[in-house]
């Protein structure tokens, strides 16, 4: 038997345990490693996270301050000049809980918070970030959660309190924002404020309790108003009729008598999208909330959950209440659907499904058939159904069966959610969208004129020195449309010499061109020039190319029997033998008339006004056709772009006359590029 060595089996000993252990211990260094590496790397993009927005903010702080830098003078000159001081400061808390000094101009004139620029440029504040105002709303918990971002000159839910969007999620939001700022995400908050507050104002109008919009009354409330309205009388015996109410609801109101008389009875109107704010903001008031039915849904089946009362569905495709039904039990646990139908039921049915209605147990009905149709059922049988809430929902159903889905919240924040109804239906929703949209406002703005005039009327029978001012009101309106004619008359003079001036260069080379021509094809002066009846019976010196023979009006006595203009006053004939080749050419495309733009530059001319008559021709004018002579004549005019020769003269007076009345620089500047096709064509040219 051998003998084992001591000190060979402790080194041997030693090596088993080194080829056991170390591959352990290699494997637990490169965890340790592994999880030191990620640390750095998550620390690392936190600082980078919060490093990028901080530099995006300063960058831009210091662009504004270099482009506003004059206003920004201006206003610390007024502060200082009002106030005695330039700037004001506001003790609020940074990040961290850290209180920093936010910077105000001094006084209340606009342009106070732009001081705020320097907090932004220091990185004490951020464009986008908790503001103190959203700061006070939470716990200190809550706050001390939300100050590990730099707090912000807008807050992240400005847009959404604009349009009273998310009512309940403020904290949610702002949470969220704390823990994933990003550069990408900061702009297009700062994009979606911007634009809410250019379409929405600050609304510091009044806000009534009710607002009267094309003649229908509508409740002025806040959400959670409106839902422990709507649970209030759910417990009541008599029935109730709440219907929501839009841009599109209104229009059909004005057009069809019935439902407009069912909207002015009902119980309960309420507002529904963000047209309903821009309505307020148009009569000067403001709207408490957008109560709109799809935010309402839910948390009126939030609030039946707990209280265990019965909603019944009615409505929408087959299976499709169902599926709602499914969803938002799923989603409340212990919602009572006390029962469900779809809107396809014959009328012979009608009887049998309030039947259902009447002997589920419900407290609240939901009719989802469409505006106006589900409106003016529930008023139809009113008598028949014992439900103490009935709502007409629109197309509610279809968003919570998950048919067709809602608008991304970027597109709600800036009150454009129709859009996306626009681009999923453009086929069915075109009408109600493109055109219903600015009609609804026309007739906002309409009724807006007439309560004014309403006011006006009633405050009629006052003092006298309340009359004495309106006097003086009036001569002061009086003279300022005399400055407006006058600016407008001085703008489109320079329109005319500009206008003149740069074709005479332009078409330097085609005038020198057509002279050659002219003078080629027979002899006489290039030019031809006449006396023509400018504004007021005035005389001036008429040029054009000469398109003509130089005996041509020697031989207009022997034409005048083969006129071929209504009338007598003007004359024109197609095959008229005194034009030349070169002249039918130029008179097909108007280039004789460009010599005209001398007389443009004189004065004796506009580039748009009523063509300048012979005086042989103002000779027959009666009183009405010499209303045309009221303005200064023009090359181009409407009917010049509207048939030219081809439109009886009387038709022609007409037209200038309508010129006259309403003409402007923009009437003005659109004749004269519907002047570019007209003469391209060559109708009515000979």
């Amino acid at each position: 038997m051998s003998q084992i060595n001591p000190a060979s089996a402790t080194r041997a000993s030693e090596s088993g345990i080194r080829r056991t252990i170390a591959p352990a211990i290699r494997h637990g260094a490169r965890a340790r490693t592994g999880a030191a590496l990620r640390r750095f790397s998550t620390l690392h993009n936190h600082r980078t996270n919060e490093r990028l927005p901080r530099m995006a903010d300063q960058g831009l702080a210091l662009l504004m301050i270099l482009l506003l830098l004059p206003a920004l003078l201006l206003r610390g000159l007024v502060a200082k000049a009002t106030r005695g001081t330039i700037c004001e400061s506001q003790w609020v808390a940074g990040r961290g809980g850290r209180p920093i000094q936010r910077l105000f101009f001094a006084g209340f004139l606009p342009g106070r918070g732009l001081a705020s620029l320097l907090n932004v440029l220091r990185g004490e504040l951020a464009f986008v970030g908790p503001t103190q105002q959203s700061l006070d709303k939470l716990s200190p918990a809550d706050r001390a959660e939300v100050l590990l971002a730099r707090p912000g000159m807008i807050s992240p839910a400005d847009a959404r309190q604009r349009l009273a969007i998310d009512h309940d999620g403020e904290h949610a939001l702002l949470r969220s924002f704390a823990c994933a700022e990003s550069v990408r995400g900061n702009a297009g908050l700062l994009v979606r404020s911007l634009v809410s507050r250019a379409a929405y104002g600050e609304q510091k109008f009044p806000t009534p309790r009710q607002l009267q919009i094309l003649g229908v009354p509508v409740q002025n409330v806040t959400m959670e108003e409106a839902v422990q309205w709507i649970l209030d009388r759910s417990t009541g015996v008599r029935p109730t009729l709440v219907p929501f109410v839009n841009p599109h609801c209104l229009n059909i109101a004005h057009g069809d008598a019935e439902y407009r008389r069912i909207l002015q009875q009902a119980d309960y109107v309420l507002p529904d999208g963000s047209g309903i704010r821009v309505a307020c903001r148009l009569k000067q008031q403001r709207l408490a909330g957008n109560v709109n039915g799809t935010d309402l849904f839910p948390r009126l089946c939030a609030r039946l959950a707990q209280t265990k009362q019965g909603i019944f569905l009615l409505g929408a495709g087959p299976e499709v209440a169902e599926t709602v039904a499914r969803n938002m039990q799923a989603r409340f646990p212990g919602l009572n659907i006390a029962g469900t139908h779809d809107g396809y039921f014959m009328p012979a049915e009608e009887s049998a499904v309030i039947r259902q209605i009447n002997t589920s147990g419900a407290s609240i009905l939901l009719v989802a058939m469409g505006v106006p149709l589900q409106e003016k059922w529930l008023a139809r049988n009113a008598s028949r159904l014992h439900i103490p809430v009935c709502m007409g929902v629109g197309g509610l159903f279809d968003f919570y069966s998950d048919r067709i889905p809602r608008a991304p919240m970027w597109l709600r924040e800036v009150g454009l959610e129709w859009t996306w109804r626009l681009l999923q239906e453009p086929g069915r929703m075109w009408r109600r969208y493109v055109i219903g949209n600015p009609l609804f406002v026309l007739r906002v703005l309409r009724e807006r004129r007439a309560e004014r005039r309403q006011q006006r009327a009633a405050l009629a029978d006052r003092s006298p020195w309340r009359q004495r001012l309106d006097t003086a009101r009036a001569g002061l309106r009086q003279r300022s449309w005399q400055r407006s004619v006058r600016g407008d008359q001085q703008m489109r003079r320079m329109l005319d010499m500009v206008g003149a001036g740069c074709l005479l260069l332009a078409l330097s080379p085609l005038l020198l061109l057509v002279m050659a021509a002219i003078r080629l094809e027979s002899e006489g002066s290039v030019f031809f020039s006449q006396p023509r009846v400018g504004r007021h019976g005035t005389t001036f010196r008429f040029w054009k190319f000469r398109s003509m023979y130089v005996d041509a009006e020697a031989r207009l006595a022997e034409l005048a029997a083969k006129n071929e203009m209504a009338g007598g006053v003007l004359f024109k004939m197609r095959e008229d033998p005194r034009v030349t080749r070169i002249g039918r050419f130029i008179r097909r495309f108007s280039i004789d008339e460009l010599p005209q733009l001398w007389n443009v530059l004189r004065g004796d001319m506009s580039l748009v006004g009523p063509r300048p008559a012979l005086p042989r021709e103002v000779a027959q004018y009666d009183l009405e056709d010499r209303a045309r002579l009221e303005a200064i004549p023009g090359i181009t005019c409407i009917w010049q772009v509207s048939g030219r020769s081809e439109i009886p003269f009387e038709q022609q007076v007409q037209m200038d006359r309508e010129y006259i009345h309403r003409s402007s620089l923009r009437t003005n500047v659109e004749l004269l590029f519907k002047t570019i096709p007209a003469v391209v064509s060559g109708r009515g040219a000979y």
